[in-house]
């Protein structure tokens, strides 16, 4: 058994879990978690792309950004600006995400990952390198017929386990 899944029977215990399955409404057709994975692919899609109205879909109206020595990012419009600033100076940064752990419970997901970036920026400079671990926690959002899991936290540190590459 994971810490992940501990910390969620310790928050609410499998009762509660249960009433909020009910109360939500039906699961969705792919399994939670299995969609959960699949978020920081289509997170590095959009970014490495420069799209930034796909990956402003990914976030919550109120998502918060904690990233390691920064100030918070607080709204969804303010954390994209904030990631389009190294691309928009025309850097050229790369991540890497390696998941370690998911839970998914309507209305809440959690992903632990571990995290490799890199950013070139132009001139020359030696490029800026970081690794670390991330804690996303998704909130699930019904919208029509339907639904999405969006990015709600998302909490990045160093960590001395996960050397920079």
């Amino acid at each position: 058994m994971t810490a992940l899944t501990l910390w969620f029977r310790r928050v609410g215990g499998l009762a509660t879990i249960a009433a909020t399955l009910v109360i939500v409404g039906p699961v969705q057709a792919a399994p939670a978690e299995e969609t959960l994975k699949l978020q920081g692919e289509r997170w590095n899609a959009a970014y490495s792309a420069g799209d930034w109205t796909a990956l402003r879909a990914l976030y919550a109206d109120d998502a918060w950004l904690m990233t390691d020595k920064a100030p918070i990012v607080k709204g969804a419009d303010a954390i994209i600006a904030y990631l389009r600033r190294f691309r928009d100076s025309g850097a050229v940064v790369r991540f890497r995400f390696e998941n370690e752990d998911v839970v998914a419970k309507r209305p809440f997901g959690v992903v632990i990952a571990r995290y490799w970036m890199t950013a070139q920026r132009p001139g020359g400079a030696p490029p800026v390198r970081t690794a670390g671990r991330s804690m996303l926690i998704y909130k699930w959002q019904a919208s029509g017929r339907g639904g999405a899991w969006k990015l709600w936290r998302d909490m990045d540190n160093s960590t001395p386990d996960v050397p920079v590459e």
